[in-house]
């Protein structure tokens, strides 16, 4: 940055090819070498989606969840694809720390709680919709104990002796009983009545622990003959149906999700380019190989590929270097 114009390859090179923790001790470091702010630096030497990736580079992960859901309820309008697209898929550890700082995010010049970001989106959306982003914000869906895992880790056997291998038997983590009876309930607050029964569909989406979910998802198609995404597509509607349906992709395959949210990004004309930085930088050091083996079992294509053709410029190149070719 120093001089005239800038070295935007040698910027890709460093931020691309750290952690977000180490980036963090970049912008230390940098400033008690020379007295400056990094960030602010590079913002005012970038400009365009290659700056704004930068800018997201450098914020930690809660930070940067907290500014987009920000940016999706200030303003004109509601962003309600981002809103779903983060409530839906951060774990209650993720959603604990947004909260935490949403606060200084949103409001950074008053004093605010940790409620603000429930009454930011009691203020900005209604009805069902409401319900479930306030349900999903709350950051408290039950959770698989170590001990229960544990207890259901059993030793693989051949011709009665040990293999040295493991595997985990499913049915003794979930509650079967509760699957079936969970399955029926969605089955009578949906199919089997006029109408909808929302309020029962999202008790259920959003309390239950994850292999629970599953579980019950088996059973749910045992007794309909119908996959639950089928029934929430026939059944809902708007955002609401939106929300509950993504929340169930990312319950059964969360890198599955965000490789068709990434499509979504780039397909057809023009490109999403807030959307799917966000994704990016988002799941760069979460799941990211997970994505990108989705992403070529969906598409034939790698990710690296469809942003070498859908991006441009030091833009691109970022995007490129945080994604890695297969």
């Amino acid at each position: 940055m120093d001089g005239a114009g800038t070295n935007e390859d040698a910027i890709i090179h460093v931020v691309g090819s750290r952690s977000n923790a180490q980036r963090q001790q970049l912008k230390s470091m940098f400033k008690t070498a020379y007295g400056r702010d990094l960030v602010e630096d590079l913002d005012s030497e970038l400009s365009g989606d290659f700056c704004e990736t930068i800018m997201a580079l450098f914020e930690s992960p809660a930070w940067y969840d907290a500014w987009c859901i920000k940016e999706a309820i200030y303003g004109l309008g509601t962003d309600e694809s981002t809103l779903i697209e983060i409530f839906a898929s951060r774990t209650n550890a993720q959603v604990q720390a947004i909260r935490e700082v949403y606060k200084d995010v949103a409001s950074p010049n008053r004093k605010a709680g940790n409620e603000l970001i429930e009454k930011d989106i009691e203020d900005d959306t209604s009805g069902d919709f409401k319900r479930f982003l306030i349900s999903a914000s709350q950051g408290n869906r039950r959770t698989l104990s170590y001990e229960k895992l544990e207890e259901a880790v059993e030793p693989v056997e051949f011709d009665g002796k040990p293999t040295g291998q493991f595997r985990i038997n499913f049915d003794k983590i979930v509650n079967v009983g509760k699957a079936k009876r969970d399955a029926q309930a969605l089955f009578e607050a949906t199919e089997d009545r006029f109408g909808t029964d929302e309020e029962t569909m999202i008790r259920i989406f959003a309390v239950n622990e994850t292999y629970q979910m599953r579980r019950t998802y088996e059973e749910y198609v045992k007794l309909t003959q119908r996959d639950i995404e089928n029934t929430i597509d026939r059944e809902t509607s708007g955002n609401f149906g939106a929300g509950i349906l993504t929340l169930v992709m990312n319950l059964k395959c969360r890198p599955k999700y965000f490789a068709q949210r990434l499509v979504w990004t780039m397909k057809g004309l023009g490109t999403k380019d807030r959307d799917l930085i966000r994704v990016i930088v988002s799941r760069a050091e979460i799941d990211m190989v997970q994505i990108k083996a989705c992403f070529l079992e969906m598409t034939k294509q790698t990710l690296w590929n469809w942003i070498d053709q859908d991006c441009s410029g030091d833009y691109k190149k970022i995007l490129q270097a945080i994604v890695g070719k297969d």
